[in-house]
């Protein structure tokens, strides 16, 4: 695999940073975008680790940070779920614009929200992956409920994620909590594979069966047993994308 760094702006004007990872040689067989988890950036290790399945395969993959984090221009505090939508659909056009049009879209964790919503503005996309993904993307407020409480009384307030210390603002519940990706998914009409663990301890995987439930055919579910929330361990992370690159050629 090979890997470029690319800059391309949002629909506010700000830089967002990303890699894209390519094959070693010869044209992409289909390009795809990453959406990370939420709090994640683009460096996470198993992001990298899928994307270098798909790339065995063929497949070149965007993975980039969203406002606020990692490398991105933005203000984390003053961005919300909103942002991360834009942010997914101006990759796309850029992806468009510079190499190919994505066909794939695929989601960590709330990032899965973020493909499952987005893929209707994204006329490209034959196929959406998410993996890990709660069902609704407010069951972060209920995760964040202090955090939640305390912003909503102090107008602001600091949690640790990940050994890294987040402010959220009110703002932030607020507008998360007034989307619903139920109807989306529902009326997707575009191939889903579903991916979770029955060991996951950030989300569980109910919410896999809840998606799975909403979801028409054609769908698929496949469990990445014994694998953490973040695929640390690098093999869980390349089974994931190699089972991706065999499902996904089916509709590309």
């Amino acid at each position: 695999m090979k890997t470029e760094k690319v800059k391309f702006l949002n629909k506010k004007g700000l830089t967002l940073a990303g890699y894209l990872d390519l094959p070693d040689s010869g044209k992409p067989e289909a390009y795809a975008v990453f959406a990370h988890c939420f709090t994640c950036s683009k460096d996470l290790k198993a992001i990298a680790n899928i994307d270098f399945s798909l790339a065995k395969e063929g497949i070149a993959s965007l993975r980039f940070d969203f406002t606020g984090i990692g490398e991105s221009e933005g203000d984390f505090p003053d961005s919300n779920y909103s942002d991360y939508l834009d942010d997914l659909i101006s990759s796309a056009g850029f992806l468009s614009s510079h190499y190919g049009a994505p066909k794939i879209l695929i989601g960590h964790s709330l990032g899965g929200c973020v493909a499952i919503e987005s893929a209707k503005e994204i006329q490209s996309v034959k196929a959406i992956v998410t993996i890990g993904t709660p069902a609704e993307p407010s069951k972060l407020s209920a995760k964040l409920k202090r955090t939640k409480e305390k912003a909503e009384a102090e107008g602001i307030a600091e949690v640790e994620i990940g050994g890294i210390k987040y402010k959220f603002k009110k703002q932030f519940f607020d507008e998360i909590e007034k989307h619903r990706i139920e109807p989306y998914v529902k009326n997707l009409r575009k191939p889903i594979l579903i991916m979770h663990s029955p060991v996951d301890n950030y989300t569980p995987i109910e919410d896999a069966g809840i998606l799975f439930g909403w979801a028409q055919f054609p769908k698929s579910f496949v469990s990445l047993d014994n694998t953490d929330h973040l695929m640390l361990n690098k093999t869980d992370a390349y089974y994931a994308g190699n089972v991706i690159a065999s499902w996904v050629k089916k509709y590309i």
